[in-house]
């Protein structure tokens, strides 16, 4: 192979990939919001330890997700889903 039709194949794709990048840099990701869960959860007056029963998971997931210091946005909407049906 060509040394120059090579390194315009690279140069192309270091390109593309920049540009990629730049554009998840620079364009805010829209992030569901999980404030609304430990207060329906307390308002239903149910625990950590029931939700996570229910959810198959540990509880401390379950108060990680709460906090937001855990993102899961499938176990949020399982969870957000139950508590509204609960």
């Amino acid at each position: 192979m060509n040394w120059f039709v090579l390194r315009s194949g690279l140069r192309l794709l270091k390109r593309a990939i920049a540009r990629e990048t730049y554009r998840y840099l620079t364009q805010p990701v829209t992030v569901p919001t999980i404030t609304d869960l430990r207060p329906l959860r307390q308002s239903e007056n149910l625990t950590l330890t029931a939700a996570a029963n229910h959810l198959r998971v540990w509880p401390a997931v379950i108060s990680n997700l709460e906090r937001g210091t855990r993102r899961d946005d499938q176990l949020a909407q399982a969870y957000r889903e139950w508590l509204h049906a609960a």
